[in-house]
């Protein structure tokens, strides 16, 4: 790709937001929001931004991977294809196991000075339904490649 084409422009601002801007905005709002902790304030809201400022940099790092995939028309297949393993294999689990550690604490007590009345319950669903439709994801996509492949 040529690096005075509009397309190389993108990539290039992609790359410095992803990378650079992203990050240290990040970490400035984490700092902030210390700052505001030790003098009494509320941290919910910096961290939300700071959560929010990493998101937009992962999100930004992954559409570069994905606009990089393939060429012409199996471009937009590889794309949705990678997105979907991604969220299947990665975000999915993840957030499963992280509600699954939120119920076992739920139950255990961990919430109560926190949370008045938190539903614990609430937490196992969450997790076993995105472990649930990440093993679905991962059948069909088993399912899909032994199609392609024939039948033997």
């Amino acid at each position: 790709m040529n690096s005075g084409s509009f397309d190389g422009g993108l990539l290039n601002l992609t790359n410095w937001v992803g990378n650079a801007v992203m990050p240290i905005l990040a970490a400035l709002l984490l700092a902030m929001g210390i700052y505001k902790y030790s003098r009494g304030y509320q941290i919910d809201p910096y961290i939300g931004g700071t959560m929010a400022a990493l998101s937009v940099s992962g999100l930004l790092r992954l559409a570069e991977v994905f606009a990089s995939q393939g060429q012409g028309a199996t471009q937009y297949w590889s794309a949705i294809l990678s997105l979907a393993n991604w969220v299947g294999n990665v975000i999915l689990p993840v957030y499963g196991g992280i509600e699954i550690v939120r119920a076992v604490l739920g139950v255990g007590g961990f919430f109560e000075r926190l949370n008045i009345g938190d539903d614990w319950v609430r937490h196992f669903i969450a997790g076993g339904a995105c472990l649930c439709v990440s093993g679905l994801m991962r059948l069909m996509e088993h399912f899909i490649a032994a199609g392609t492949s024939g039948v033997a």
